[in-house]
């Protein structure tokens, strides 16, 4: 009987030695860990300064050109003034216009400021993301180095979408507080367009009063 008890003793003690020296980490604790390594700021703060913000003013198309193209025929349009990821991803547009602001909504965190558009054929308007809270990753998708493949998972993709979208609104941030209705403006920005039936809704990446 004692035998057994020391036995049973020893055989404790040989399996809690093992054990004492780990640390025991939720899995959630651990993904947690693996992204806080990527730095989303740092990442956009760079292709933002380098060449992301050049690249709208280089590539910008006339708004008053690619809205109607997009209403007429988005699998024309697509190809002549926007570019994708890959076949079945949501078209990308760089479009830039003047006009005046016919209306301002701000009721809403997603807010947003309706333009009449200048040089137009008829009436046009377009509808610009004012925030502060900003639909999609239309910024992030307009720019063709920033690729999903060079990132190490969906979470961190989307992380650096929302570190471009947060730059874009921030150099903008001080137009659209100071913007009312009836100022002349001009704006360039970016568009993300699956289908014809979605609004299309421009993220601003330049907003200036050019008149009264």
């Amino acid at each position: 009987m004692v035998h057994r008890f020391v036995v049973g003793i020893a055989l404790t003690l040989a399996l809690a030695v093992p054990l004492a020296g780990c640390k025991i980490v939720p899995i959630s604790e651990d993904g947690a860990q693996e992204e806080a390594g990527f730095d989303a700021a740092g990442y956009a703060s760079a292709i933002w300064s380098e060449r992301g913000f050049a690249h709208f003013g280089d590539t910008a198309q006339p708004v008053t050109e690619v809205l109607p193209a997009i209403s007429a025929d988005l699998s024309v349009a697509g190809p002549q003034y926007g570019s994708r990821a890959g076949e079945g991803s949501p078209w990308s547009f760089v479009v830039t216009g003047t006009g005046t602001v016919v209306e301002k909504n701000t009721e809403s965190r997603a807010g947003t400021m309706v333009v009449e558009l200048d040089d137009a054929t008829g009436s046009l308007q377009a509808m610009l993301q004012i925030g502060p809270v900003i639909r999609g990753n239309a910024v992030r998708d307009a720019l063709p180095f920033v690729s999903f493949k060079d990132f190490i998972n969906q979470l961190e993709f989307a992380d650096a979408g929302k570190a471009l979208t947060a730059l874009a609104l921030e150099g903008v941030s001080g137009s659209i507080e100071e913007l009312k209705v009836g100022d002349q403006i001009a704006f360039t920005g970016a568009m993300s367009i699956a289908n014809t039936s979605d609004r299309m809704l421009i993220t601003p990446v330049v907003l200036e009063k050019t008149g009264p």
